[in-house]
Order: structure tokens, then C-alpha cells, then sequence
């Protein structure tokens, strides 16, 4: 459909908005999305997206052999610890650092439901090239760069660059960077229990 005018969009989406609405109520659910919660600050996010860079080292790993048109299943069990830095960083306070979650979260799916596929003997039904170019996008979503400094940016005045700081300490310090992790952890059930779909 084509629009004319900012009105018209603004009608369209405000449609959308309201089936979206009934879609939900439907399904026997609250007519609006509960807000993910936003509870991993920076200091810990930063620590968790150093953490993700092995996954992303083996998601392109898994792309390339996906590239040289070989389909091959994948231990996800040994990436438990990624799934967990995934659902941390689901909640951080900063958007980009979420996204890091989007992206291993997404490659990790792409993995299990391939590794589902072969072991249902589908391996023959697999689009090799279409799982590649997601893969493509979603190792993209991993790869550290300027955006998290546009977290830092977004909060400033809560953070400045001592939050890079206080990530290398984390690293650095088991003990700390585990009573962190089961901290948030902590934060998270709870508000997953009160709010988040």
C-alpha cells in the first residue's frame, strides 16, 4: 500500500497497533507487551558482550561451514554458557549491549533448529545459503563496535568511562564477576515473575 500522506501513515499505524492489540487479547493475553526488564547495568553487560566474543569466533566457524555447503550438527550443549550470557544481556539497561543478546541468541536458535533438522533426516530440506545469510546478519549483531559506546553515551551521568573499567575488573576477577552474574540473575527472576512475558 502506498501512502500519501504523514496522516495516513499515522492511521495505518495506529490500525496495525489495535489488531496487534486483538491479536493478543485473543490469545488470552494482556492487550499490551510487558517491557522487558532493564535491570544488567553497563559495567556487567560491557564484561558479557567480551564474554560473547568465542561464541561469535564459532558462529562464523559454523557459517564458513555452512559456506563451503556442508550442513553438520553442532554440540549446542557445550554453548550452555553463551545461552545464559544471552538471557543476562536480554535485560541490559543498554540497547546495544542487547543486541549482542539478539544476535547469539538468534545464531544459537539457527543452530538447534538445524541440528533438529538433520536429526530428523531433513538435512536434504536445508536452504544452506539462506541459513548462511542469517547467520551473516546475526554474527553482525555480535561484532563489538562503536554502539557500545552509545550506551555509555545514553546513560550518561549514571556511567561514564569508569564502566569500562570496572568490566576489565570483572574479567579479571572470577569471584566478583560470578557474585555479579548471580546478582542479576537474582533481579531477573524476579521481575520475570512480575512483568516479562
Amino acid at each position: 500500500m502506498k501512502y500519501e500522506t504523514n496522516d495516513q501513515i499515522r492511521t495505518s499505524i495506529d490500525d496495525l497497533t489495535e489488531r496487534i492489540r486483538q491479536a493478543r487479547i485473543e490469545q488470552g493475553l494482556p492487550p499490551e507487551a510487558k517491557p522487558r526488564p532493564e535491570t544488567v547495568e553497563m559495567p556487567l553487560s560491557l564484561a558479557l558482550v567480551e564474554r560473547l566474543q568465542p561464541f561469535r569466533a564459532i558462529a562464523i566457524k559454523y557459517a564458513a561451514i555452512l559456506a563451503a555447503g556442508q550442513v553438520t550438527r553442532i554440540n549446542t550443549d557445550r554453548l550452555a554458557e553463551y545461552e545464559e550470557i544471552v538471557r543476562l544481556l536480554r535485560c541490559s539497561v543498554g540497547f546495544w549491549c542487547g543486541l549482542h543478546a539478539l544476535g547469539a541468541g538468534s545464531s544459537l536458535a539457527t543452530m538447534k533448529r538445524l541440528n533438529t533438522m538433520i536429526d530428523e533426516g531433513k538435512a536434504g530440506e536445508i536452504n544452506i545459503s539462506e541459513e548462511m545469510r542469517k547467520l551473516h546478519i546475526f554474527i553482525g549483531w555480535i561484532t563489538k563496535d562503536s554502539g557500545l559506546n552509545h550506551d555509555l553515551f545514553d546513560k550518561h551521568g549514571k556511567y561514564d568511562m569508569d564502566a569500562r573499567k570496572e568490566a576489565k575488573r570483572l574479567l579479571s576477577d572470577p569471584t566478583a564477576f560470578q557474585t555479579e552474574i548471580d546478582a542479576a540473575l537474582a533481579l531477573i527472576n524476579m521481575k520475570e515473575d512480575d512483568m516479562y512475558e
